[in-house]
């Protein structure tokens, strides 16, 4: 029988984590009662926990990249080989929960109208919540990132990407993880957003819950100066891969000037601030591409999606 869902688990140099991932992951599937298949998609881990994990479950689909493609790409790998009608993305270093599948497929099955639903992770040793329910507000030219710890199903604005569901065709349509993050982060707050303004909509399950074990992939492959590099150059990018309305893009670009001030000025973290811009705006080819591909998708503005989100919860960073 064709499986109605399936679980896309990327993977590098996961030896310490992957099979307590998979086997989590085959728990909450039978769980589930749905029929689901599991997709181990290994992005050439040079410590060969894919193969090794693949031979410890031969239940689950293997796949390996020939050469390291980032996060982003193994995810859209997954998504293109896939059966199901639905995605349930689990990072390796999560342990889920009994119900996490059926709590991230539910709300899918039940309306057409859902792109994706995020699920809750919290540290494996400190039971501490670490992503919630993520929204943004505009704020002085940028979006400033909100979270709220909603108790029940609730609309939300970006989706976990390790932790979340969504409907495979759309995810395919509206472009997968987009390239232009590579290496990785804040490509699953714009796919969700995108959706958003595609006219889709996204829910938060705080019943879907994930232990994370917090070994920081990609902190191991690049150190935690690039990482946090990354993360502010992406938030830039970010801004400028979605900003279609027009007085919104210039008031955020009219923030650029006294950012690159600030960096010449001042060491520490106004110079990074400086030079992730500076990265980011090296990107233009390869952003101007992406927005003319996105344009024929929209269905609402910048506007109309942050109006829905106003008041969403409390400041996050």
């Amino acid at each position: 029988m064709r499986p109605a869902v399936s679980i896309i688990i990327p993977n590098w140099n996961g030896a310490a984590f992957l099979d307590r991932c998979i086997a989590a992951a085959l728990m909450s599937s039978a769980a589930s009662g749905l029929e689901t298949e599991i997709l181990l998609v290994d992005d050439a881990s040079p410590d060969g926990s894919g193969p090794a994990s693949a031979r410890r479950y031969p239940q689950v689909r293997f796949l390996q990249n020939k050469s390291n493609a980032g996060f982003g790409e193994t995810i859209n790998r997954g998504a293109r080989e896939a059966a199901g009608d639905i995605l349930v993305l689990i990072n390796n270093d999560l342990v889920a929960r009994e119900a996490l599948v059926a709590e991230l497929a539910g709300p899918l099955l039940k309306n057409e109208e859902v792109f994706g639903v995020s699920g809750k992770t919290v540290d494996w040793h400190s039971q501490a919540p670490n992503h919630l329910n993520m929204a943004a507000e505009w704020d002085g030219g940028c979006m400033r990132l909100t979270y709220a710890d909603s108790q029940t199903v609730a609309p939300t604005m970006f989706l976990q990407g390790g932790c979340c569901a969504v409907r495979r065709s759309p995810f395919l349509e509206l472009g997968g993880m987009c390239s232009v993050f590579a290496p990785g982060y804040w490509e699953d707050y714009d796919l969700s957003y995108l959706a958003l303004k595609a006219g889709w909509k996204n829910l938060y399950n705080p019943r879907a819950v994930a232990h994370h074990l917090g070994k920081q992939s990609m902190v191991r492959a690049f150190g935690s100066g690039q990482v946090a590099m990354m993360l502010r150059r992406n938030r830039f990018l970010f801004h400028l891969v979605n900003l279609t309305d027009p007085p919104l893009l210039r008031s955020h670009l009219g923030r650029w000037p006294g950012c690159l001030a600030r960096g010449f000025a001042c060491a520490g973290p106004p110079r990074q601030e400086m030079k992730a811009l500076v990265r980011a705006a090296r990107q233009v080819g390869h952003v101007a591409s992406e927005r003319r591909r996105r344009l024929p998708l929209l269905r609402l503005t910048d506007r109309e999606v942050l109006m829905a989100f106003r008041g969403h919860g409390r400041p996050a960073d």
